[in-house]
């Protein structure tokens, strides 16, 4: 992809999907392309969104829109605000809610990164 090129609203990514490409592909001198052709799929993220925290406790219950208690959460921190927190856990919480465990208060500047999918 160029590097001026930006997306916004959707992160890209592959999965294998279990069982399309053999192991004896593979001993037998690699994997071609029909192999991929059938087994590689896109994944994209459901809702990518940046939430700044409200602070005032290590545990912290961030809205994101369209989360289910089955989603799948990969959060990061953009910004470790002035308190210099890490994420400890993040997972899908509710409806529309997604529950970060930091390493201390976040304060109320710190910017998590949320990829649902």
């Amino acid at each position: 992809m160029p590097k001026n090129r930006h997306l916004q609203d959707v992160i890209m990514g592959h999965h294998i999907r279990d069982g399309e490409i053999a192991s004896a592909d593979i001993a037998a001198g690699g994997v071609d392309v029909a192999d991929l052709a059938s087994g590689v799929t896109d994944l994209l993220a459901d809702k990518v969104v940046e939430v700044t925290t409200a602070g005032g406790s290590a545990t912290e219950a961030l809205t994101v829109a369209g989360v289910t208690t089955s989603s799948k959460i990969i959060a990061t921190l953009k910004d470790d605000g002035t308190n210099n927190v890490t994420i400890k856990t993040a997972k899908a919480t509710g409806a529309n809610t997604v529950t970060v465990v930091f390493s201390g208060d976040p304060s109320s500047d710190a910017i998590v990164a949320i990829l649902a999918f």
